[in-house]
């Protein structure tokens, strides 16, 4: 047996297992609270398969129609992004429409039951953050914050700085020594020297943080702050994610207010699950029941690394959280018919090279090596249109079209890995097992394999006529 092989058979082994952990209904999950890993490993369903909300936000106050049109577009990217990293939602319809002849956002969230109105507000902060000096006295946490009463210690009635100050990479969501949340956060630019000299001044006096006009902290400076700071507050962990998000992405261009918000069933429900999961079954046991008559033995090993394919592209689905809308479950399902292209463009190298006289090891590598061209570019093919795909999708809020082009794309990244990983150390194996001896089970008629102790009878017959020739000469 060739070196690695054993190895490689390893690897597979274990992914096969690791996959079916996943894979299996009520998994316990993947928790690692040290390494901040909480994945309960539970597929996501898109709108159409679970229902979710539905919330119409239109601009808050009177604006020219050339400046809504033009703000718009600003405006549905920063919602998307607030949505993506702070909501938890995945594959979220985020788009703009007219209503009343004036544009508004219309946004659905898959997955959110109930009374959601504070996580749609969530989207709707303009994500204004303030840092005011207000001497000796505190303010009082979640009031109305007044400028006017401090401007003695604000020149102007201007905040000391700004969210524009702050270094969005470094803004995140971190735990005190008690375990309670807080917001870490850290100035950019100039504003890092200027924040230091700032709170080095004022030591003993209050620091008051305001985001939209809201207090969510004040506090004695104890020390001059030249590095990374920490907001406190009496918020849960969600509420802190949530302004930690809306601090990441900036101000909103325009106010917004809900329109409407409703809470929606599923267009097409479980019963279509069940209908997906049996085409995707008959699919890949046809597929499975031709590759065995056709290919036999060849074409079991090819069954067994396709179930593997299914297994291990499920559970990157749910390990990743890909959403599975029904047009995400169809990318899939059409993934797994073309996940036997390349066994098949292998296989019938392989037999050319098992035809031309070649012992099973040295057709198994020509025949792959022949094969790796056409394998290469079909898939790269398939690739670049999955990526223009999503990037139709994702500038037209298409979100239908994302989900078909990312549960195809990953399907065809997984079937090149078990067509040129995993079904390629399964023909090794057979090489030390002497069955290439057996013409059958490869498709092949009788006497058509060469092997190392019985040649191909054409090649005995042309030795014996070369003899017979070379004696009448002599």
């Amino acid at each position: 047996m060739r070196r690695g092989t054993l190895t490689l058979l390893l690897f597979i082994i274990l992914l096969a297992a690791a996959a079916i952990y996943i894979d299996v209904p009520n998994t316990p999950g993947i928790h690692i609270p040290a390494l901040g890993i909480d994945n309960s490993l539970q597929p996501k369903l898109g709108l159409d398969l679970q229902g979710g909300v539905r919330a119409l936000l239109v601009p808050d106050g009177t604006f020219d129609p050339k400046t809504l049109t033009d703000a718009m577009p600003a405006v549905r990217d920063n919602i998307e992004q607030r949505v993506n990293g702070g909501l938890g939602v995945s594959e979220p319809s985020i788009r703009i429409i007219t209503t009343n002849n004036s544009p508004a956002i219309s946004v659905e969230l898959p997955g959110f039951t109930g009374n959601q109105t504070e996580a749609v507000n969530s989207l709707l902060k303009t994500g204004k953050l303030e840092f005011w000096s207000t001497g000796s006295a505190p303010a009082a946490l979640g009031s109305q914050f007044d400028p006017t009463q401090y401007t003695q210690y604000n020149p102007g009635g201007k905040p000391q700085f700004t969210g524009a100050n702050l270094d969005s990479s470094q803004v995140f969501v971190s735990q005190d020594q008690a375990g309670r949340p807080q917001i870490s956060f850290a100035m950019k630019g100039d504003a890092v020297g200027s924040f230091g000299t700032f709170t080095g001044k004022n030591v003993g006096q209050y620091l008051t943080i305001t985001l939209d006009g809201i207090v969510i902290e004040s506090a004695v400076i104890q020390n001059a702050i030249t590095g990374p700071g920490v907001i406190t507050g009496n918020f849960s962990t969600q509420e802190a994610q949530r302004i930690v998000t809306v601090l990441k992405y900036g101000a909103l261009p325009i106010p917004l207010k809900i329109s409407s918000e409703e809470t929606v069933g599923p267009t097409l429900g479980q019963d279509s699950i069940q209908k997906s999961a049996i085409a995707a079954a008959i699919g890949l046991g046809i597929v499975m029941l031709f590759m065995l008559l056709y290919y036999r033995l060849p074409g079991l090993l090819a069954d067994i690394a396709l179930i593997l394919y299914a297994l291990t592209t499920f559970a990157v689905f749910k390990l990743i959280g890909v959403v599975l809308s029904l047009a995400g479950i169809t990318g899939f399902v059409l993934s797994i018919g073309m996940a036997v292209d390349a066994n098949v463009l292998i296989f019938e190298r392989v037999k050319e090279e098992l035809r031309a006289g070649r012992l099973l090891a040295s057709a198994i590598d020509i025949g792959w090596k022949r094969a790796w061209p056409s394998i290469r570019d079909s898939n790269i093919s398939t690739l670049i249109t999955c990526a223009v795909l999503y990037a139709f999708g994702s500038n037209f809020g298409a979100t239908i079209i994302v989900g078909f082009a990312t549960t195809l794309f990953l399907g065809v990244l997984i079937s090149m890995f078990t067509a040129v990983v995993v079904t390629r150390t399964f023909l090794n194996l057979l090489v030390p097992t002497g069955v290439v001896s057996h013409p059958a089970l490869f498709g092949l008629p009788p006497g058509s394999i060469a092997t190392a102790s019985a040649p191909l009878a054409r090649r005995n017959s042309t030795v014996r006529c070369l003899s017979r020739e070379g004696e009448s000469r002599v």
